[in-house]
Order: C-alpha cells, then sequence, then structure tokens
C-alpha cells in the first residue's frame, strides 16, 4: 500500500514566511514517510527558484502564471485544481495560509472526494481580524462554511486557538496549536550576545506593505537620540515609494538603509541592537522568533495573540506602550541603553525546524487516524 499523500494548497512561492514553512514542513513530512505534492496556483513567485532548489524531487505542479490578483489567480485555477484532485485523489489537503482556505474547500467538495480530508493553516488573526462590521460578519459567515468540511485548524499559539474557540464554539474541536519551524539549526549553533554597540542598528524584518506600518517605525526614528542610530528596513514591497519620501521628508535617509528583500536575516540580527514590529495585526511573525535566536531584543505592538504571553517570557523585549513618534522614540532610546540579553535563544529553540516538524507530523497523524469530517460544504448553513 501507497504512503499517504499530502496535498499543499499554496498561492505562488512569494516572499511571505508561509511559503517558507510550506518548503520546511513539506520536506519533514516525505521523511516521516508521506508523500507530497504541492499544488501552485500562480507561476513566477518571487522566491520560486530559492524554495525549488530545497524541494528538488518533490512533485510540483504550477495551475497558473501569476502576475495578477490574487483572488483572480485563485478563482480562473479552479477548474484545474479540480481536475488535479480527482485524479491524484489525495488523502489530506492542507491549506497553507488563509488565503487559500476557501479555494482549497471549493475545490474538495467539487472534485467529490469526501475521503480527502481537508485541514487549514492560519497565517493571520481569523477571529480577531481588521475587519470590522459587515465585512467581517461575511468573513466569519464564510470560514463557518468552510469550517463544515474541514478535519482540522492547525493554529499558530495557544492563545489564538482560544480565540478560535471563543468566536466558532460550534467548531471548537479543530482547532490545534501546532509549533512553526521557523529556527534553523545555524540560527541556534551561534546566537549573538554581545554588547551594545557604538552605532546600534535598529533592525526591522517586514514586507513594505501597509499592514506593517513602516511608516509609524521610520517617523519613531526621526526622534531617536541615541547617538550613531541607524535604521535596517530588510524587506520589498509596494510601499517602497512612500517610504522613501516620508524618510527623505523627515531628514532620516541618510541614517537609514532599505536594501530590499534578503534570504538569509541571520548575520543581520546577529549585528542589529534592537528588533523593532510596529505592525497593525500578524499572526505569528517569524521575525520576532528569529531574532530572539540571535538574543536581539525585540520591540513590537500587540499586533498577534500571543504577543503579551510571548513578551512576558522574554527578558530584555517589551511592547510599545505609546505609537505616537516622540514616545516610540522615546522608547527606543531606553532600549538601546540596556545590556543585550543573554536568555532568549532559549525560548527561540521552541520553534526549531526539527519541533515544528515533529508537531506537525503528530497533528496530521491524528488526522489521519481519526473518522472523515462527514461535514459538507453544501449543508445549510446555521
Amino acid at each position: 500500500m501507497s504512503p499517504p499523500l499530502v496535498t499543499f494548497v499554496l498561492h505562488k512561492f512569494s516572499r511571505g514566511g508561509s511559503d517558507r514553512v510550506a518548503t520546511y514542513l513539506a520536506k519533514g513530512f516525505v521523511e516521516a514517510g508521506f508523500r507530497v505534492e504541492l499544488v501552485v496556483f500562480a507561476a513566477g513567485g518571487e522566491v520560486e527558484d530559492l524554495l525549488l532548489d530545497e524541494m528538488k524531487g518533490m512533485p510540483v505542479h504550477f495551475i497558473g502564471a501569476g502576475g495578477r490578483h490574487r483572488a483572480l489567480d485563485l478563482l480562473t485555477g479552479l477548474p484545474a485544481f479540480v481536475r488535479y484532485l480527482r485524479r491524484a485523489r489525495p488523502d489530506v489537503i492542507l491549506s497553507t495560509a488563509n488565503n487559500t482556505a476557501l479555494i482549497s474547500a471549493l475545490g474538495r467538495a467539487m472534485a467529490r472526494i469526501a475521503q480527502a480530508r481537508l485541514v487549514l493553516k492560519t497565517t493571520n488573526p481569523i477571529a480577531t481580524s481588521r475587519h470590522r462590521g459587515f465585512a467581517r460578519q461575511l468573513r466569519r459567515w464564510s470560514y463557518r462554511r468552510i469550517f463544515r468540511s474541514t478535519q482540522a485548524v492547525w493554529t499558530l499559539s495557544d492563545e489564538e486557538s482560544d480565540e478560535m474557540r471563543a468566536a466558532f464554539p460550534e467548531f471548537a474541536d479543530l482547532f490545534q496549536t501546532v509549533i512553526q519551524p521557523y529556527v534553523t539549526p545555524a540560527m541556534l549553533a551561534s546566537p549573538g550576545g554581545h554588547s551594545r554597540s557604538d552605532s546600534p542598528i535598529i533592525l526591522s524584518i517586514a514586507r513594505l506593505t501597509k499592514q506593517k506600518r513602516l511608516d509609524r517605525l521610520i517617523r519613531g526614528f526621526a526622534n531617536v537620540r541615541t547617538n550613531g542610530a541607524r535604521l535596517l528596513i530588510l524587506g520589498e514591497g509596494e510601499e517602497r515609494g512612500e517610504l522613501t519620501a516620508l524618510a527623505g521628508e523627515l531628514g532620516v535617509w541618510d541614517r537609514m538603509t532599505m536594501p530590499g528583500y534578503v534570504p538569509d536575516v541571520a548575520l543581520a540580527l546577529r549585528d542589529a541592537s534592537l528588533l523593532v514590529l510596529t505592525s497593525d495585526y500578524e499572526g505569528l511573525p517569524a521575525a520576532v522568533i528569529e531574532a530572539m535566536a540571535a538574543n536581539c531584543p525585540v520591540l513590537l505592538t500587540n499586533c498577534f495573540p500571543s504577543a503579551e504571553a510571548l513578551v512576558r517570557s522574554a527578558d530584555g523585549c517589551e511592547m510599545i506602550t505609546d505609537i505616537e513618534p516622540e514616545a516610540l522614540g522615546a522608547q527606543i532610546d531606553r532600549m538601546l541603553e540596556e545590556p543585550r540579553p543573554r536568555s532568549l535563544a532559549a525560548i527561540a529553540a521552541r520553534y526549531s525546524i526539527s519541533n515544528a516538524v515533529s508537531s506537525h507530523v503528530s497533528a496530521l497523524r491524528r488526522v489521519m487516524s481519526e473518522p472523515g469530517t462527514g461535514r459538507d460544504l453544501s449543508a445549510k448553513p446555521d
């Protein structure tokens, strides 16, 4: 008998952390004895060549060209996805991000493969999303429809699982926390721990998009008074022009650098004096865990469900108390005066690739051992 087939569903191989996570997990599942195939709705992702190189020999099915709006990519690729599902008949369909949850559920229903177990991985908050009013009601209604055909929902933290159970009590049994594979062996082999530099580097690792609110960071940096401090932003995105213009307007462009996307941030984290995250919302940002692996202190907004619990356990890390530029600049100045912590790597070790793969493999075996969901997308909604 052939090993169970797990089909990973992705939009494209983008710079987002969820796609690199999918790569780590796909390799880990193969090593654990599962067959793995990937369905990618849009070719031409920014890090496609890099991630494909890490998955040599693993079947990857591209069912559309990139360059269009994500929703359009998913919708136009749906017929080909259904044909793939009917042909491959996977045992598990794994939606690797929030943005592929609906298309994964629709594809399973249209392919009429009731034996295939649908598993959803969350990547951003669902229960406490940024949406409000009718948009929030519609979002929750759509997820209730999706959950009817779902075998398990793998969340990023216990706090997120609790939020999901409170928001969707009728599906409370679906939600299970899994460990995310963020920390490589190389990160843990030589964590940073040097003293405060005379030319401190304030670091941010983020896509240049509205969600990340890097404008807040740049405005705060304009109020930093620490001598020699520099701002380094690693990432790329559609807001580069606006952020560059803002830095020029505030007179800080000559004290900051924006080199674009960097595939390996370990060296930058070891050299940084402080990582700052100013996002409106996140799932569980890899940059925060990777910073801790380098013993780099973190200053962050309360932008993901487990943020407060994580900071409470992490020496030298803080929540942003006031996002106004003057207050943020003052908090950064104060944190730059503190000695670099040496205990953060022990917290980050929980998120090692090996621990995370083991967590996901255990969750997958649990899914395989349970009876099929019996739920159906076409069932009458509540």
